[in-house]
């Protein structure tokens, strides 16, 4: 984990979703439940990884995956967003290309 922490914690990220939460608010859903509605959708992402230490967060995490998100809320997230999302296979810090592991 912490080898991609910078991938993660850069002040580009945590900007971005600071701009995410009034349209969380104005769409009247938790950002975790933005996030992993937004998340679930992402035909780049073979699966999201969740956490959870209270029932109702596992809960809310289960009902993120009916929440239909409309086109103008995608797109106020992509403006939001801009570039900071990985949107294409990407090499994890250290790996190299063409290494196959058994």
């Amino acid at each position: 984990m912490a080898v991609s922490k910078d991938l993660v914690y850069s002040d580009a990220t945590l900007e971005a979703v600071q701009r995410l939460v009034p349209i969380a608010e104005q769409a009247g859903m938790s950002m975790p439940t933005l996030a992993l509605a937004w998340v679930l959708r992402r035909t780049e992402v073979a699966s999201a990884i969740t956490g959870a230490s209270r029932p109702e967060q596992v809960h809310a995490n289960a009902a993120a995956s009916g929440v239909a998100l409309s086109d103008d809320l995608l797109a106020a997230v992509d403006r939001a967003l801009g570039d900071v999302p990985v949107t294409e296979p990407t090499l994890a810090p250290g790996a190299r290309a063409g290494v196959r592991h058994r």
